[in-house]
């Protein structure tokens, strides 16, 4: 059975994506060129650049796997979530905040063409998609109060990641981007606790 042109391409990117992640581990984002991934990855240098503008580009999209994956991981385990989801949002935040310039650079990236506009508004749909049964389970066991939608409570949690971020790259705020975070979601969940 043949493999469709769409499942190469997923193939294909996901490769470079796991090159780089391999390489960003092992000798840091900084030193790690397009060369060295695209050899790791067994693809030409162009074929890096029909799926990546930058290696910035790269880590923007493993960063938001990353969260993807653990938000999947936190739906699967079993409450308290506010914890766990404010333990996650400040090692996340942390971790993003070690490269401001990536970060300024992932978000100018978001907003740059109607492109990135639907391919960002994809992965943030994602996330809400997989914070949505994270906050129903809450709610079923009396943890969150359930006159808010899970649905909205989702939403809102994604407005709040990208409200913080956005702050914090301009440097309306001095604290870490991890900290900031953590204070942003301790005032959200302080509103959807159950009493």
């Amino acid at each position: 059975m043949a493999v469709n042109r769409e499942e190469k391409k997923l193939e294909t990117k996901n490769r470079i994506l796991e090159a780089a992640m391999c390489l960003f581990a092992e000798q840091g984002f900084e030193s790690t060129t397009v060369a060295q991934i695209t050899e790791a990855a067994g693809v030409a240098k162009g074929t890096f650049f029909n799926y990546f503008k930058t290696k910035e580009d790269v880590r923007g999209k493993l960063n938001k796997l990353v969260a993807i994956d653990e938000i999947v991981n936190l739906k699967d385990k079993p409450g308290p979530y506010a914890p766990r989801f404010l333990a996650l949002v400040k090692t996340l935040g942390d971790a993003m905040a070690e490269n401001h310039g990536m970060l300024l650079l992932s978000i100018q990236g978001m907003l740059a063409n109607n492109q990135n506009i639907e391919e960002s508004k994809e992965g943030f749909c994602l996330i809400m998609d997989n914070l949505i049964p994270v906050f129903e389970k809450g709610q079923q066991t009396g943890e969150f109060t359930t006159t808010i939608p899970a649905t909205t409570m989702a939403c809102i949690a994604t407005q709040i990641y990208l409200g913080t971020m956005l702050n914090w790259v301009m440097g309306i705020s001095k604290e870490g981007f991890g900290d900031q975070l953590l204070i942003s979601f301790q005032v959200f969940f302080e509103g959807i606790l159950k009493k």
